[in-house]
């Protein structure tokens, strides 16, 4: 209890005085500043690294390709499978537009009438991590240009016809785009 009390004196006493006062405020706020900079080096996070449309295709086959060789390889008489798929593009993005028309008509005395029609499109941009980018309205996946199914039991009229089958209703392509063959 006296510990208390000596330090409320103590306290009192500092606040007293203006320079004393001034002087520990200032400290104070020094120790603020200190703790906030040593936060900041404490846990260096990384950014996120943009990805691009490339990268992106490049996954998004990978990804057919794999499920296709799972696909295949439970079809009966398929056996050991590989898949290898192409792609016509890499997608497409389509970003969100603001648009702003103004027509303006004039009639003079004469009735003569002029029309003026203003139209100025522009991006809508977001805040994010790496600055103001484009808002994605939608993003379109790549089109399948062919896919070459080369497994065990490809050389068999019965088992080809059924990963054909397969092939095109997963996605949704011609059979002209689907080459399958045997495994050697």
């Amino acid at each position: 209890m006296e510990n208390k009390k000596a330090l409320l004196s103590r306290v009192r006493e500092i606040w007293k005085t203006p320079e004393k006062r001034s002087r520990w405020i200032v400290i104070l706020g020094l120790c603020g500043i200190l703790l906030i900079f040593l936060s900041s080096l404490g846990g260096k996070k990384e950014e996120p690294q943009p990805v691009s449309e490339e990268q992106t295709a490049k996954a998004y086959a990978a990804s057919l390709q794999e499920d296709l060789t799972q696909m295949v390889e439970k079809i009966s008489g398929a056996g050991e499978t590989k898949v290898m798929v192409t792609l016509q593009n890499d997608g497409e993005t389509l970003y969100a537009k603001e648009q702003k028309l103004d027509k303006d008509s004039t009639q003079t005395a004469g009735e003569t009438v002029s029309d003026r029609e203003s139209r100025e499109e522009n991006y809508v941009l977001i805040d994010g991590a790496e600055g103001r980018n484009a808002l994605v309205r939608t993003r379109m996946e790549p089109v399948v240009k062919g896919v070459v199914v080369v497994c065990e039991g490809g050389d068999d009229p019965v088992t080809a016809a059924r990963i054909m089958d397969a092939v095109t209703t997963a996605l949704d392509i011609s059979s002209a785009k689907v080459c399958i063959t045997k495994l050697a």
